[in-house]
């Protein structure tokens, strides 16, 4: 979490000259020799975009990945239509060019590393008082703050630890011998060879942690956190109550020892770090430099999580959260505060999986240069991978499709993720790939709304007349990416439907059905289920996520095994945690088809009940 200042929708008009840009694509065409589906980009023109596929085998299928990547917030109403043609009909067309990297090369070697300088001797004082914004309103206002009464508890070589005198019950010595030996002997040394110090705001020679209560009730008790860094603590030229002249990181008395305080302190203090090499620098009037843009500065903290290897409980969630609803969450917010997504998980996971892969692609260095250098947002991006934000934005969200599909290509596709399986697991959250849609051949058009910087996934089946022409609408700002590919024959596929069932006392269960919609059979794996929104604060959630594992499923619905063309129906399955109060839930299926290759289905259920003695909502199955 950070500090920002809010900043005070728009009407978009589609303008501009139609023109339709027209294509061929063989699907056989796309495989190498490693059997790797190779995408192509297609022209989009003032929104518009018509391509045509030919298909190699019947059972052949084309992942059409659609991107808005306009910086503006949307949504934009996007329209897919797909309709079959005569092989003989289908026209040819040449690639589109993603706009040409403007700096540095790819794979940048490392950069020095930084020198840790001498630890103090010199004892911290035993009290001290520090103000904290805890009530809703202008954080420019004395009177939503709040001076708190702090005592020293603990004291490190490089870290002094304070606690709000009113919560020194809470803080036992188990977790301030953690919190001093993980800042001493990992984060610190870790963060500051890369990155480089902390500025030493109040030159005392160590970082304040501080502990406090009002971390589980701020914003009038709306709002609850692990810890916070405030760049306004760290400039010496902000006075009380506004900040605290002091380099320091805010976290919950509420967290307990274990790898997620090893983690929390890791990302918050890479906050504090970030602000230092970024925003701290005065130029020559004795201004301070700008802040990082804020979906990299959390993306950056996230992504330094991965650097300490405590845990990825601080991510998981938000991941999951993600992959479920790619086409909701924006990856560039300049503002999350001023956008009204402080808390809102997805655009975070997205984020992380934006530069998680990057980095994977593009070198470590990548991580370090992001952290050291004076631009911001997406000139910073760029500028570190040396690639232009186009064509990243284009490998990712392929990479973030194709990776984990066919295990036996990911050690051979340059492009896949190296360090996190989308179609894996996250700590113990389920993931399936991005969520994508089935969309019906001469059908009327598959329609969504699009946010900036988010990104659409349609599968289309092969058209039996031999080929089929795609036509994609949307409005010019939307600035439309569409990407193409061939994925592999003869692919397992499944669809998944949850029907709501009357459980006694109030219990809420479901009954699932898994149709094969592919032309192999399918193992399954695990069904999952968790909020389609997670609550702002997740992790003190009644409930977070449940599943059944292969035993399970092949308990509820008697096998595990989904023939080609089959249907399988389950017992009544109980949603452990999941209460009528609870908003949609999204469902997610997972398997492995009889080549290995993974396949997934989503669906979605409401379990609120509107009127006493009303039945569940009718729930909504999609299919990938």
């Amino acid at each position: 979490m950070r500090d920002g200042t809010p900043q005070h929708p728009s009407h978009f008009k589609n303008v501009g000259r139609v023109i339709l840009c027209t294509a061929i694509l063989s699907c056989s065409s796309l495989f190498a020799a490693s059997k790797i589906p190779a995408p192509r980009p297609v022209p989009v023109e003032s929104g518009k975009a018509a391509f045509d596929v030919a298909a190699s085998e019947v059972d052949s299928r084309t992942l059409v990945i659609v991107s808005a990547l306009s910086r503006q917030t949307g949504p934009f109403s996007v329209s897919l239509k797909a309709q079959g043609i005569a092989t003989e009909n289908a026209k040819s067309w040449g690639d589109a060019v993603d706009s040409p990297s403007s700096v540095g090369s790819n794979r940048l070697g490392p950069l020095a590393p930084y020198t840790l300088p001498a630890p103090t001797t010199r004892p911290p004082v035993p009290s001290r008082k520090f103000h904290l914004l805890v009530r809703d309103g202008d954080i420019a206002s004395p009177v939503n703050y709040l001076g708190v009464d702090a005592r020293l508890v603990a004291v490190g070589k490089r870290v002094q630890v304070y606690a709000d005198v009113r919560d020194l019950s809470e803080v036992s010595e188990t977790l301030l011998h953690e919190i001093v030996s993980t800042f001493d002997d990992h984060v610190y040394p870790t963060a500051t060879s890369r990155f480089g110090p902390v500025e030493d705001c109040d030159q005392d020679g160590r970082f304040t942690i501080f502990l406090s209560g009002w971390l589980n009730r701020l914003a009038g008790g709306r709002i609850k956190v692990d810890g916070f860094v405030r760049g306004a603590d760290l400039d010496r030229d902000v006075g009380e109550p506004f900040g605290n002249r002091c380099d320091m990181m805010y976290l919950s008395t509420s967290l307990r020892p274990g790898p997620h305080l090893k983690t929390v302190i890791a990302h918050e203090y890479t906050h504090a770090v970030r602000f230092s090499r970024k925003s701290f620098p005065r130029d020559r009037f004795g201004r301070l430099a700008n802040e990082e843009e804020g979906w990299l500065d959390e993306g950056l903290a996230h992504l330094a999580e991965d650097l300490h290897g405590f845990s990825r409980s601080n991510l998981d969630y938000r991941v999951s959260a993600f992959l479920s609803r790619p086409e909701k969450y924006r990856l560039v917010v300049e503002d999350y505060y001023a956008a009204d997504l402080f808390r809102s998980h997805g655009n975070r996971g997205g984020t992380y999986l934006f530069l998680r892969w990057c980095v994977d692609r593009y070198g470590d260095a990548v991580l370090d240069r992001m952290m050291r250098s004076p631009l911001r947002g997406v000139a910073n991006v760029e500028a570190a991978t040396g690639r232009s934000f186009a064509a990243l934005y284009r490998e990712w969200s392929t990479a973030l499709y194709l990776t984990g599909l066919d295990p036996q290509t990911d050690a051979s596709n340059p492009g896949s993720y190296r360090t996190i399986d989308p179609r894996g697991m996250i700590e113990d959250w389920i993931l399936a790939g991005p969520r994508s849609d089935s969309v019906e051949l001469d059908a009327k058009p598959h329609v969504w709304n699009a946010a900036g910087t988010t990104t659409h996934y349609v599968v289309l089946d092969a058209a039996k007349t031999g080929a089929t022409r795609v036509e994609i609408n949307g409005p010019a700002e939307a600035e439309l990416q569409v990407t193409v590919v061939s994925l592999p024959p003869k692919l397992g596929g499944i669809r998944l439907e949850v029907l709501p069932t009357t459980a006694k006392g109030g219990a809420v269960s479901v009954r699932a059905r898994v149709e094969s919609q592919g032309p192999t059979s399918v193992r399954l794996g695990a069904i999952s289920w968790e909020p389609l929104t997670p609550s702002a604060d997740s992790r003190s959630s009644l409930f977070r996520r449940a599943g059944i594992d292969m035993l399970g499923i092949a308990r509820r619905f008697g096998t595990s095994g989904l023939a080609a063309g089959g249907l399988l129906a389950s017992q009544p399955i109980p949603l452990e945690g999941v209460t009528e109060h609870d908003g949609p839930i999204v469902f997610k299926v997972v398997g492995t088809d009889a080549k290995g290759r993974r396949v997934a289905a989503w669906a979605e259920m409401s379990v609120k009940s509107d009127e006493p003695g009303e039945g569940l909502e009718c729930p909504t199955g999609s299919c990938p």
